[in-house]
């Protein structure tokens, strides 16, 4: 039995989402400790891992949450592309069970270089975050394998961005997280998509205050800001921020909103875009750069 911090940092998933599922679909149902806190079983941590893995494709709670294992398991299989992430994603994963740090890095370059830097991050690397999910919930990897392998792609986009950065680049886009939402990467993985496209990125980190933002995309001129958003981010709160921060830009700035948590929300505040894939937020970028031309 493991307590509630432990599964949400297993998990990927908020201690607020998790009680509230709690109330809202009765799972998951934690015995209590001594002292009257929540305690989770083994087998409903992976059930939950399972879920999030789910919730990443884009499914909404209510849907996946209230689902036994076995139902659960038949819905992964559906949703699992034809042919599953590719042979190409293997690798990886091999070297992630080895705990050979070195010659994964190594392997990740070697991709990057013979895609290259835009095949890598549009093609490889979405199915290759799916194989990490998996390869962890299956209880191929640990959790502190995909942490290593989430900093260590982290780190080579950071490379490459550094070399990729052009300082005349337009639309500049200001990219970064609401607080509460801890997850990187897939900033970094837009922010790599649209410098490549011709933006000129300009990054705040994650968990940046609404009012912060706002100040940051007038001083910096941004014509765009952009939020990402994971599936662990609690979804009924997305809308009220993208409502609150729209009313704190400027009126010629857009605000743009991707990742697993946009998709399926009730409503989309006026004035915000919602963008489902990397390709669509570059082709609005061209959308923009055309218009300016």
């Amino acid at each position: 039995m493991v307590p509630i911090s432990v599964v949400s940092d297993e998990t990927g998933i908020a201690k607020e989402v998790l009680r509230k599922w709690e109330t809202r679909y009765g799972f998951p149902l934690p015995d209590r400790d001594t002292a009257g806190n929540r305690v989770y079983s083994g087998e409903q941590v992976s059930r939950l891992k399972l879920i999030k893995r789910l919730l990443d494709t884009g499914l909404r709670p209510g849907a996946v949450v209230p689902l036994d294992e076995t139902q659960l398991e038949a819905l992964a299989g559906m949703q699992r592309p034809a042919g599953g992430a590719g042979e190409d994603c293997e690798p990886a994963i091999e070297l992630l069970r080895k705990k050979d740090p070195n010659r994964l890095r190594a392997h990740l370059q070697a991709e990057m270089a013979g895609l290259g830097l835009e095949n890598f991050v549009l093609d490889l690397l979405p199915r290759l975050n799916i194989r990490v999910g998996e390869a962890w919930a299956d209880g191929a990897i640990e959790v502190h394998d995909e942490h290593l392998y989430t900093e260590m792609v982290q780190a080579l986009l950071r490379e490459a961005l550094q070399r990729a950065y052009d300082p005349l680049g337009w639309p500049r886009v200001l990219l970064t997280t609401v607080p509460g939402e801890l997850h990187l990467l897939g900033n970094l993985m837009v922010e790599t998509a649209l410098t490549l496209a011709g933006a000129r990125c300009i990054s705040l980190g994650a968990q940046s205050p609404l009012a912060d933002i706002a100040a940051a995309a007038q001083a910096y001129g941004a014509e765009i800001v952009g939020l990402s958003f994971s599936s662990s981010f609690p979804r009924k709160t997305i809308t009220p921020l993208l409502r609150q921060l729209r009313q704190q830009l400027q009126g010629g700035v857009q605000l743009w909103a991707g990742g697993a948590g946009v998709a399926g929300i009730d409503t989309v505040p006026r004035g915000v875009r919602i963008f489902r894939t990397l390709d669509e937020a570059r082709a609005a970028i061209r959308e923009c750069q055309a218009r300016k031309a």
